[in-house]
């Protein structure tokens, strides 16, 4: 995730509770931009969020309810939508619906968020070779 004042690329650094010195014995990861210091706690919120919505339109996937499965997806996109793993999933979940221009473009995205995303490239190998 990026820093929307300094375009930084997050990456959480371990700071003390007490003195902010990085490596405490009460370490905790900062919520701080490094670059430019602005406080990222709603931007990480919103990013647990989605987390926790991919999470159970996994455990709807793997349980077959692919309407509870494309819910939470949906709702982790729309609170994150730069997320490769999101898009895969939906392209998986549109093309079980016989969506397949939808799921393309969903697996698409899910490239060019992570050229190397294994998901992605398989499935839409596979429909390419039909």
């Amino acid at each position: 995730m990026k820093c929307p004042v300094c375009r930084a690329i997050y990456r959480p650094v371990l700071a003390s509770k007490e003195l902010g010195v990085e490596r405490g014995a009460n370490a905790l990861p900062s919520k701080l931009c490094r670059r430019c210091g602005v406080d990222l706690s709603p931007l990480i919120h919103l990013h647990d969020q989605a987390l926790w919505h991919y999470r159970q339109a996994i455990q709807a996937f793997k349980a077959k309810d692919y309407t509870a499965a494309t819910t939470q997806n949906n709702q982790a996109l729309a609170l994150y939508s730069n997320n490769a793993d999101f898009h895969a999933l939906a392209g998986q979940l549109w093309a079980l619906q016989g969506e397949f221009r939808q799921a393309i473009k969903a697996w698409k995205k899910a490239q060019q968020l992570d050229p190397q995303h294994s998901t992605a490239g398989a499935c839409l190998e596979c429909l390419m070779a039909f």
